[in-house]
């Protein structure tokens, strides 16, 4: 995937990322997500796939959603996401469509319980499958450094056979609610298992994942999700 005044203020709470000295670059585009409290997931999953037009509204380029599995704060936890090439769209996009005015078919199958935008540290590949997902307290000294092990992590999973795309992700205008992301997709819950047990029988890759735990000040949340492409612009 590929304001001026608000959008350098909204910078200004990133963490100086530079492609030098070995440092990983920032990833390309960035996403928006809605979370919401859905009575029935697949039932509101089903409507957004049929009536794609608030994508199309707002101008995505790719929309999603994730379902939570495991650790629910709350039954029907799920969010969804819309990716956008820069920032200048994505907030130009909440101008243009308002989750709490939405129509009554959708105000009816699901409660907003807010809306935050989140800058990938990392190229980030979307293909969406079982996620899981940590919510981490990071101070902003070893945030660099600790992006830099999640992308020697990923290359090493990858070398070992797993299907895996890995990101880190900077919450924007997430309140109270957010923190950074670390986000593990496989394309199925068999392959998130499978590196589960490799985790267990001291993977040599394992040795990078402790370098990284080493540089967080504390877990916040830890699920899985089952995410899926809902919309792609032509």
């Amino acid at each position: 995937m590929r304001m001026i005044t608000l959008l350098a203020t909204a910078l200004l709470s990133l963490p100086a990322f530079a492609d030098h000295h070995g440092n990983v670059p920032v990833g390309t585009g960035t996403f928006v997500a809605l979370m919401v409290q859905a009575k029935d997931p697949d039932a509101y999953i089903a409507t957004l796939k049929k009536n794609p037009a608030p994508f199309i509204a707002i101008g995505s380029s790719v929309a999603g959603a994730c379902v939570t599995k495991t650790g629910h704060d709350y039954p029907g936890q799920m969010f969804i996401f819309n990716g956008f090439a820069s920032f200048e769209e994505a907030m130009a996009a909440t101008d243009k469509y308002d989750a709490m005015k939405a129509t009554p078919e959708l105000m009816a199958i699901r409660e907003v319980k807010y809306n935050v935008m989140f800058k990938p540290l990392k190229e980030y590949t979307l293909e969406p499958g079982s996620e899981r997902l940590w919510r981490l307290k990071i101070s902003t000294e070893n945030l660099q450094a600790y992006v830099n092990k999640i992308a020697e992590l990923e290359t090493a999973l990858r070398a070992a056979g797993h299907k895996i795309n890995v990101g880190v992700f900077q919450p924007i205008g997430g309140g109270v609610h957010e923190a950074i992301h670390l986000r593990a997709a496989s394309p199925s819950t068999a392959a998130s298992g499978r590196i589960l047990d490799e985790a267990f029988a001291s993977a040599p890759w394992m040795s990078i994942w402790a370098e990284a735990s080493a540089l967080v000040d504390e877990v916040l949340s830890d699920n899985f999700e089952q995410c899926e492409i809902l919309y792609t612009a032509e």
